[in-house]
């Protein structure tokens, strides 16, 4: 095996441990609020909580994974989110359970979350060759899917069967393995700027890094339909379980399966972007990849079954693991090294903000609209946002 493939491996088992338990723990804070409240207003509480102290971090994010070193930023935010997750288990265990709590975490993890995420977009490139670029993040996501496909399941039982403050504790230990495989087996070559040890200037940095966006002809127009698209996502990502809850039963199970069945499609998916690449010109299979998601999100506005509800989910799944890949080894690919840590965060941003703007809005209405009507409504939109870019050969050249 050559190095780098070395390298690379070492690498993506230090994350996958990291994302094992964060899964685990994310799937649980979402049930436990879904299924104990059954409240759109609470779901939406929760998504603001996820997603403001992301808006806010971004941008010093950005500037951190373009300045810093990188492996010390993913180490502090992994202890950083286990230490806030082992206070909250203790908590537990002395029987204090209040929502808010629930909301601290969220906020904690969420900042965390948000300054690990770039630093980890911007250390492929420097361990990657470029050809190789998009099939690596086809494996990473196809770790992802996979762990999407039994985590669930996993989750499921566990939440049914021990306290949760246990589950919170498993966050801890994983976080320690994934700092430990980081410190003690990942060695990354030192970037540009860390090199340099340029002083910060955050204000000068941002400003800089989104000036890169606006004059990057591909990047500000994919992060634009990006921020549309995902304004439309707001009501099929927040609401299925909603939907479920309130068309096909409470049962944790439903939800376990939902998530399973997408699991196995982003799986496939993530196989097939791996092994095929997509076609010659990446922003065409971006795009058509993009107009089946949406088509998808209608098929999930009609839950006339179950079954058919769940199998939607796994096309759907699969065809957001073709896009990914794709999108992320593009930025790889077309950004200047110097900013590829602000223009990963300034896309994370971009899908912050428009989440919870779109949660804004269909949260509130779901206790008074049909959520199946709204999802439908949401996945035509998002169909017709993806056929556009379609349509414009200029950008279209930029995905060869």
């Amino acid at each position: 095996m050559e190095n780098w493939k070395k390298k690379v491996a070492v690498f993506l088992i230090s994350q996958t441990v990291s994302l094992l338990g964060s899964m685990l723990v994310g799937y649980t804070i979402m049930w436990y609020i879904t299924i104990g409240t059954q409240s759109a207003v609470m779901m939406t509480v929760y998504v603001l909580c996820t997603f403001i102290p992301s808006i806010i971090m971004s941008p010093f994010a950005g500037v951190w994974a373009d300045r810093l070193n990188r492996k010390i930023l993913m180490i502090t935010a992994d202890l950083t989110i286990a230490f806030v997750t082992f206070v909250i288990a203790v908590l537990f265990f002395f029987d204090i359970k209040d929502m808010w709590i629930i909301f601290v975490i969220t906020v904690i993890r969420s900042i965390g979350q948000t300054v690990h995420q770039p630093a980890v977009s911007s250390v492929y490139p420097q361990i990657v060759p470029k050809e190789s670029l998009v099939k690596v993040q086809g494996i990473s996501q196809g770790i992802s899917s996979a762990s999407m496909v039994l985590l669930p399941l996993l989750a499921g039982l566990l939440f049914a069967i021990v306290p949760i403050e246990y589950i919170f504790m498993i966050d801890v230990v994983t976080a320690v393995i994934a700092v430990y495989i980081l410190l003690r087996f990942v060695k990354l070559p030192k970037h540009q700027a860390e090199e340099k040890k340029e002083e910060i200037r955050y204000f000068d940095d941002i400003k800089n890094g989104l000036k890169y966006v606006a004059s990057h002809y591909l990047i500000f127009r994919i992060i634009v339909f990006g921020f549309l698209f995902m304004m439309l996502v707001a009501a099929p990502s927040f609401l299925t379980y909603l939907q479920v809850a309130r068309v096909f039963g409470p049962e944790a199970w439903r939800l376990s399966l939902l998530e399973a069945f997408f699991g196995v499609g982003m799986l496939v998916g993530s196989i097939l972007i791996t092994a095929w690449g997509g076609f010659r010109n990446k922003l065409v299979t971006f795009f058509l990849a993009y107009i089946a998601i949406g088509l998808g999100v209608v098929g999930l506005g009609i839950p006339f079954n179950f079954y058919f509800y769940l199998a939607v989910w796994l096309i759907v799944g699969l065809f957001i693991s073709i896009s990914n890949p794709i999108l992320v080894g593009l930025i790889q690919e077309k950004v200047e090294p110097e900013y590829i840590g602000r223009v990963f965060s300034v896309f994370g941003l971009m899908n912050t903000i428009s989440l919870p703007l779109g949660m804004l809005v269909f949260g509130p209405l779901s206790d008074i609209v049909d959520i199946s009507l709204m999802i439908l409504l949401s996945g035509i939109g998002m169909a017709v946002l993806a056929i556009i870019p379609l349509f414009n050969k200029k950008l279209l050249k930029e995905g060869i």
